[in-house]
């Protein structure tokens, strides 16, 4: 009997543990979609000071290539 009730907690404690798994997984997308968001909100932000700079400069885009390219 005591051998029954051994296989019955190592059963809860597989179910707790694939619970488990399957929570911090549900997190790990939430953090994944979070930094995805983020990192697009910063390559927004990094083109509108690009975009800001090149304005205040008096510079046409063209003008701003050519220097990037030719260094």
């Amino acid at each position: 009997m005591a051998r029954r009730k051994t296989n019955l907690s190592i059963e809860e404690l597989i179910s707790t543990k694939e619970q488990e798994i399957a929570n911090l997984s549900e997190q790990l997308k939430n953090a994944k979609a979070e930094l995805k968001e983020l990192q697009e909100k910063k390559t927004i932000e990094d083109s509108r000071k690009i975009m800001e700079a090149i304005a205040a400069s008096g510079k046409s885009i063209e003008e701003v290539l050519t220097m990037i390219n030719n260094q």
